[in-house]
C-alpha cells in the first residue's frame, strides 16, 4: 500500500523530470536559435534573466557538430520539420567546410 511519503516521492521525481525537460526543450531551442543565426549567445544571454542553456560549448563551436543529429531528432519527434530541413543544411555546410 502507498502511503504518503511514496506519493511525494512520486510528486518530487515527476516535477524533476518535467524541470528537466523544459531545460532541454530550452536548450535545444537555443541551439536553433544560434544554429541558425537568429541570435548570438551574446544576445541570448542579454534577454535571459539568469541564464541560459545550451546542448553545446559556445566557447568550442565545434560541439555543436556532436550533438545537432541530437537536435534533429529532437525537434523530429516534436514534428516540426522545417527546423529539422533548416539544421540539415547547417549539418551539411559545416561537413562540407
Amino acid at each position: 500500500m502507498l502511503d504518503s511519503d511514496d506519493i511525494e516521492d512520486d510528486d518530487d521525481i515527476r516535477a524533476s523530470l518535467e524541470e528537466e525537460i523544459e531545460i532541454l526543450d530550452e536548450a535545444y531551442r537555443n541551439a536553433y536559435k544560434v544554429a541558425t543565426g537568429e541570435m548570438s549567445v551574446q544576445q541570448l544571454l542579454d534577454e535571459a534573466d539568469d541564464m541560459i542553456f545550451l546542448p553545446f560549448d559556445p566557447v568550442a563551436p565545434e560541439t555543436f557538430m556532436m550533438i545537432v543529429d541530437d537536435i534533429i531528432e529532437y525537434f523530429e519527434n516534436s514534428e516540426e520539420y522545417e527546423k529539422c530541413a533548416e539544421l540539415v543544411k547547417i549539418k551539411k555546410k559545416l561537413d562540407d567546410s
